[in-house]
């Protein structure tokens, strides 16, 4: 009689293990389906912000080294009209320079990357999205940058024009992590110099920047 308690009192045991183990499975399955999208969803956004963190601040950096630099000019004839508009490339060259090699330092400077999220905010219920403990999320940023210019002219109000120079810089940044892999391109121009012409556009213009 005791031997039949104790078998059925193992067959019970063994019965509610295997559903328990059944629950843990059910639930890890419905967590990482749940968890995989939401994962690669917040390694997205992170990774914009950081990409457009670092070229902020560099092309920052860059420009106010170059902040009392005139990259461009106007040319007057001798009536004093306006008769072309000048660059100087030499400067232009450099700053397009120094800025490839600061954004590119600093993307290679720090590859790896991570943040934390509670548990609670993985489940998709906003009562929960702040509850349990932090979960760290780790993934890799990387990148090639490459820098250019263009110039433009608007109507600056009656009789005047404003010539335009930006910068121009497009990084391609990769980002990597066991939920999410891809490349994106971002594009971003900057002011470099505006320059009031007033009176007519000059039908010749020396060393524009294209």
């Amino acid at each position: 009689m005791l031997y039949k308690t104790k078998s059925q009192l193992g067959r019970k045991v063994k019965k509610y293990l295997i559903i328990a183990v059944a629950l843990l499975i059910l639930l890890t399955v419905l967590f990482e389906i749940q968890a995989v999208p939401f994962t690669a969803k917040c390694v997205k956004k992170q990774s914009k912000t950081i990409s457009a963190r670092i070229i902020n601040r560099c092309v920052g950096k860059v420009l106010n080294k170059y902040k009392n630099v005139k990259f461009s000019g106007i040319n007057n004839n001798l009536s004093g009209d306006v008769n072309s508009i000048s660059t100087d490339t030499v400067s232009i060259n450099r700053l397009k320079t120094d800025t490839m090699l600061m954004i590119q330092k600093e993307l290679d400077k720090h590859r790896s990357y991570s943040f934390s999220l509670p548990l609670g905010s993985f489940t998709d219920i906003t009562m929960l999205s702040t509850l349990g403990p932090p979960v760290e999320i780790s993934f890799i940023l990387t990148g090639s940058v490459n820098c250019g210019f263009r110039s433009s002219f608007d109507s600056g109000g009656v009789n005047q024009t404003v010539h335009h120079i930006k910068l121009t810089v497009e990084a391609d940044i990769v980002t990597i992590s066991p939920e999410y892999r891809e490349q994106t391109r971002y594009k971003t121009d900057y002011e470099v110099s505006q320059t009031v012409i007033v009176g007519n556009i000059p039908s010749t213009y020396a060393d524009i920047v294209r």
